[in-house]
């Protein structure tokens, strides 16, 4: 007579077994069963594509906060734990080693603890075989030694194929997850392909589509390229805060946790106010929230919310339209104060232009005033090139008192740098009636997430005043309306706006766009750089003092301290 205790044994590895060849056909039910998850239903239609698909290779372009990189951990982990892991490997890759590590790496070392604690909680053995190591690998011991289950790999473009070359499994059953698929080279999907040898192999990409002319934007749009891959896009649009989908029913903490790490409502409508230009904004009573349901989306609302790559003429920064507004406003303001941005070339073609802002009114300085250079009297316009720092200070200085200007902002950069020292400092320029502010573009925004650095965040400013119709340019300026349509951006992997360096711009603008710069000096709001003589600092900038600067001084000046 069979044992009770044999019995029950063989029954339950039975149903094990049974268990584990179910998960191998179906991913909802395994993740539902073994971590108690759920994905929302666009999310649910993807990963079946990913694993079970007509082709081996998926690419997902995708809006900010749809989940994306929660759940290709999942497809990893589903990968190497429902299937022999003699068999199995899961290679997690990215642009960066970073990226990879508190990205789809993290999730997978979190879910790994939490089913490991809940093991120990219930008494029962860990179901999932090894160990996370500190290098960035699961491992688990054979008779021959350790071996590999997944791995965190950023290999360099020189020697991706061979890196990879090392992490093949002798069953060829190899998922490569490839995160921030936007920013991954050339080299890098070439070096997967060679892993897609076996008819098992898999790969899932996922990224945000912020950037034309990368290899995740060719395959999406290369026709040689979309027979291979399955593709697919995530919206704002898509998930459970917009959608109103219940993906917990009965369980509303679980729900409350997934509506949490998803882009909220709020924050797709704020985005449809800012990053929509034109339209109107009316009152949408079902969502409770003022909306633009009819503007026209700019590169940032394509990438972040609809989760599409932004047009070749969508990297204009300024709008025509609202450079036109500006140059068609009149704007008179004859009792507000006189502010000026002063943008200075060192040499070549290229100008120092000075630019009055009045209230909102603001023009290259066009009149021809004197001043004394040294002595000699000359003149000077709000426009002038080939001068040393000595005398463009004093065509500065010359135009500031003849202005009554309250304001002097210079560009902190090159030439800018020692102008705005000898304007404070030298005694030649005691009788200033203004303060000078010096404008640093290469140091820190406010915001990181929303600016690369303080030149994008200016111009966003500018823009911004632009939209509202706070500025008025000369309207026979074409070169200043020139330089505001040439401008261009892109999205860094944060979704910060970057504007497109000058040294890029120079060819397309036949120089450096001088008008623009000191017109974005001159409308700047200087009341965070004013109102504390230290405003202008963030923890951990280093104050320095050029010594050649402070040598300068003191040649010009005997009364300097050195």
């Amino acid at each position: 007579m069979l044992d009770n205790t044999v019995f029950d044994a063989a029954i339950a590895e039975i149903q094990q077994r049974s268990r584990k060849a179910l998960y191998q056909r179906d991913f909802a039910a395994w993740l539902s069963d073994v971590l108690g998850e759920r994905m929302y239903e666009k999310m649910a239609e993807i990963s079946d594509e990913v694993l079970f698909g007509k082709h081996p290779r998926t690419l997902v372009k995708s809006a900010n906060g749809t989940g994306k990189t929660h759940s290709a951990a999942r497809w990893a982990l589903w990968w190497i734990t429902a299937f022999p892991k003699e068999e199995s490997l899961a290679i997690i890759t990215a642009p960066t080693l970073t990226q990879v590590r508190l990205g789809v790496y993290a999730y997978l070392k979190e879910t790994y603890g939490y089913v490991k604690l809940k093991a120990q909680a219930d008494g029962v053995p860990m179901p999932w075989p090894g160990w996370i190591t500190e290098q960035d690998e699961w491992r688990y011991a054979t008779p021959g030694g350790n071996a590999t289950l997944a791995v965190a790999r950023v290999p360099g473009a020189s020697d991706a194929v061979s890196t990879f070359q090392g992490l093949r499994k002798t069953g060829g059953r190899n998922f490569i997850v490839l995160d921030e698929a936007g920013g991954v080279k050339e080299p890098i999907y070439t070096a997967i392909d060679a892993l897609m040898t076996s008819g098992d192999a898999r790969m899932g990409g996922i990224g945000n589509p912020d950037n034309r002319g990368t290899p995740f934007y060719d395959r999406f749009t290369d026709e040689r390229y979309r027979r291979e891959y399955q593709l697919h896009t995530i919206t704002a649009y898509d998930i459970p805060t917009l959608t109103g989908e219940i993906v917990y029913p009965g369980e509303p903490e679980k729900e409350r946790l997934l509506l949490k790490g998803l882009t909220s409502a709020r924050w797709v409508y704020e985005r449809e106010r800012m990053w929509k230009t034109g339209g109107e904004i009316v009152y949408d009573e079902q969502a409770d929230a003022e909306r633009n349901l009819t503007g026209k989306p700019d590169a940032r609302f394509k990438a972040k919310v609809l989760g599409e790559f932004p047009n070749g003429d969508d990297r204009a920064f300024f709008a025509e339209s609202d450079v036109q507004n500006a140059r068609e406003a009149e704007i008179d303001a004859p009792g507000a104060p006189i502010l000026l941005g002063v943008d200075l070339a060192a040499k070549g073609n290229d100008e120092s232009v000075v630019m009055v802002n009045q209230g909102g009114r603001c023009r290259v300085f066009d009149r021809t005033i004197f001043y004394d250079d040294g002595g000699e009297q000359r003149e000077t316009t709000g426009t002038w090139s080939k001068e040393d720092e000595v005398t463009s200070a004093r065509r500065v200085h010359a135009i500031a008192q003849h202005t009554g200007a309250t304001e002097v902002r210079v560009d902190a950069g090159g030439l800018g740098s020692g102008v705005a020292s000898m304007l404070m400092r030298l005694a030649e320029f005691d009788d200033k009636r203004y303060v000078v502010i010096r404008i640093d573009g290469g140091r820190a925004s406010a915001d990181r997430s929303r600016w690369f650095n303080a030149r994008a965040e200016n111009h966003d400013y500018l823009r911004t005043q632009l939209r509202a119709g706070a500025v008025d340019i000369d309207y026979a300026d074409t070169a200043l309306r020139d330089q505001l349509l040439m401008v261009t951006f892109e999205l860094d992997d944060r979704g910060a706006v970057k504007i497109t360096p000058k040294k890029d711009m120079r060819t397309e603008m036949h120089g450096s766009p001088d008008r623009l710069d000191a017109l974005i000096y001159a409308v700047l709001d200087s009341a965070p750089l004013t109102g504390n003589p230290l405003g202008h600092l963030q923890k951990g900038d280093i104050v320095q003092a050029s010594p050649w600067e402070m040598l300068a001084m003191s040649r010009l000046d005997p009364t300097y301290p050195l």
